[in-house]
């Protein structure tokens, strides 16, 4: 096991590696296994957080400017994204289990006390035949995405970009929700269609400020599904499954990274 409370530590590890220099403060990185792969962007400072690898040949990919703290848990050979500029509330928990993935794309806004899970922790069989009924699924949720207080996502739900799900919402497994829809409810339904929001946080606006967002004059959080442009879900989760964790690493770079295009998770 190699156990890191401090950037100081990252040069003395023998069986894991971290990339990067994030800032650690009351938190926690944990190597349960050998062969695991952190990788921390520019500018990440990780407050009361808890990072926990669980098994072997997994990649955990913190994008750039991340500045608050949640508990991850990855297991053997999966795969964990996180975008760049994610605003993250309290308490936040994400769960990778099974040889599964959970990728969370650029400039989305994570609540309180949100849960994602690609799994239900543990197996349910059949009483007639004993076959096992839950295997997990991996999560996949676009850029510029509003998960509010208590959301809770299921394994094998996908989200389009620009969507908004309300507070307390429930997320079932397998859901497939497209771009700029608005949900809430448990299990979460339609509330409306066609809506997109932005990170212009309501509590520092002036009466002058409000009066000017009567209206918004740009299409920058409308998204469509674009050819050669967006991206199959299905087939990115393929792909990660196939390769070993160096070679995932560099995908991500390149396809996560690089391609910047604003459609890439439109649904």
């Amino acid at each position: 096991m190699e156990y890191i409370i401090n950037v100081t530590q990252f040069d003395q590890m023998n069986d894991n590696k971290i990339i990067g220099r994030p800032k650690l403060t009351d938190s926690v990185i944990i190597f349960n296994g050998k062969n695991n792969i952190l990788v921390c962007d520019n500018n990440i400072e990780l407050n009361n957080a808890s990072l926990e690898f669980n098994g072997n040949n997994s990649l955990v990919y913190l994008g750039s400017n991340l500045r608050r703290g949640f508990k991850l848990r990855i297991f053997t050979n999966s795969t964990a994204f996180l975008g760049r500029d994610a605003d993250i509330g309290l308490s936040v928990g994400i769960n990778v289990f099974e040889n599964q993935n959970v990728i969370i794309g650029d400039d989305c806004f994570i609540g309180d006390y949100v849960y994602i899970s690609n799994s239900d922790n543990y197996p349910i069989y059949t009483c007639d035949t004993k076959e096992r009924i839950n295997y997990s699924n991996s999560v996949y949720i676009g850029d510029h995405v509003y998960l509010g207080h208590k959301v809770y996502i299921s394994k094998g739900v996908r989200i389009g970009s620009g969507t908004i799900i309300d507070n307390a919402s429930f997320i079932p497994s397998n859901a497939k929700i497209p771009s700029n829809l608005y949900l809430s409810g448990n299990p979460a339904k339609i509330i409306r269609n066609n809506v997109f929001f932005t990170k212009d946080f309501l509590g520092k606006l002036t009466l002058e400020d409000s009066v000017n967002s009567k209206n918004y004059k740009s299409d920058v959080f409308i998204y469509n599904v674009v050819n050669q442009e967006t991206i199959s879900m299905t087939q990115i989760d393929k792909i990660l499954k196939d390769l070993d964790v160096e070679s995932r690493l560099e995908f991500i770079q390149k396809l996560f990274i690089a391609n910047k295009r604003k459609n890439r998770f439109s649904i």
